[in-house]
């Protein structure tokens, strides 16, 4: 069971996870614009994209995702993003890299989960993934996690429900803005835009109101749980060694019983041959004293 801790520290720890292109970035600079004042005319850019360039380095340190493999950067920034990379083979890779930044924090405030809401299915990477990140958390985190849903709106979503996280909180958000070039915005598609970034500033708006309500929680919970793991597989290993052992004796009764029914065959065989035989000797024997006395 997760523990909570003191709630009146105002620092938040915030595990952001998602598949690459999903909107983590997005999110991130969504943020520093609700923070700093950032509007459509003036964008306040932590994370570069591909129109817009970073432009907020002298007020929070740089954070990008190529420094993700050094944890103690991951303990500077108020958000850690784990990107989610592609390929069967590298789900434990990316189950380790998750587990080890949320155990870099003494306590985590929430891990936030974000998907492409266009998509009716989960992809095969990220559920996976997530099969296993279920099995790996206790059940005191389901209450710490959030849902955020991009390229979408809430009557636009397209996408699945995940079973084990029917009561977390969810949020749409809309990646438009960041994801074009604002030098062929028309006026119209300027108004769509402003629009769409009004509702996606509200809803960051809520979101760190919801991070403010959340409990902390003690992220040694988690140590525990993987040490219960672990000595879970240690007894199972220990097991399954016993079971080739006894299957082995098992196959060597076997093989004796095997060997010892031909075995036995064999007697009865050369038993049986050896007697016909005898009683053929005695026959004729008999046969040649008769003659000899008739004649």
């Amino acid at each position: 069971m997760a523990t909570t801790i003191d709630s009146s520290s105002t620092e938040i720890n915030v595990v952001i996870i998602g598949e690459t292109g999903t909107g983590k970035s997005t999110l991130i600079n969504y943020l520093t614009n609700l923070f700093h004042d950032g509007s459509l005319e003036h964008f306040k850019i932590a994370i570069p994209t591909r129109y817009l360039k970073s432009n907020t380095s002298s007020i929070m340190p740089k954070h990008h995702e190529k420094f993700l493999d050094d944890i103690t950067r991951c303990k500077t920034s108020q958000c850690t993003k784990i990107p989610i990379s592609s390929g069967y083979l590298a789900d434990n890779e990316n189950l380790n890299r998750i587990f080890e930044c949320i155990q870099s924090f003494e306590y985590l405030t929430a891990l936030v989960l974000v998907l492409n809401g266009t998509q009716a299915r989960l992809t095969i990477n990220i559920k996976n993934v997530l099969e296993r990140f279920h099995d790996r958390i206790p059940d005191g985190f389901y209450s710490n996690m959030i849902l955020i849903l991009t390229n979408c709106s809430s009557h636009t979503a397209n996408f699945e429900s995940i079973n084990f996280l029917n009561h977390t909180a969810i949020f749409y958000m809309q990646n438009s803005a960041f994801s074009s070039d604002s030098q062929t915005w028309s006026e119209q598609t300027r108004e769509i835009l402003q629009r769409d970034w009004n509702i996606s500033i509200q809803t960051m708006n809520d979101f760190i109101k919801t991070l403010v309500l959340l409990a902390p929680v003690s992220t040694k919970s988690l140590l525990d749980l993987n040490n219960d793991r672990n000595i879970i597989r240690s007894v199972l290993h220990e097991s399954r060694l016993m079971i080739m052992e006894l299957q082995q004796i098992e196959d060597e009764l076997i093989a004796l019983e095997q060997a010892a029914f031909i075995y036995s065959e064999n007697v009865e065989k050369y038993t049986t041959e050896n007697g016909a035989q005898t009683k053929n000797i005695l026959v004729n024997i008999l046969n040649e004293l008769i003659l000899d006395g008739n004649s």
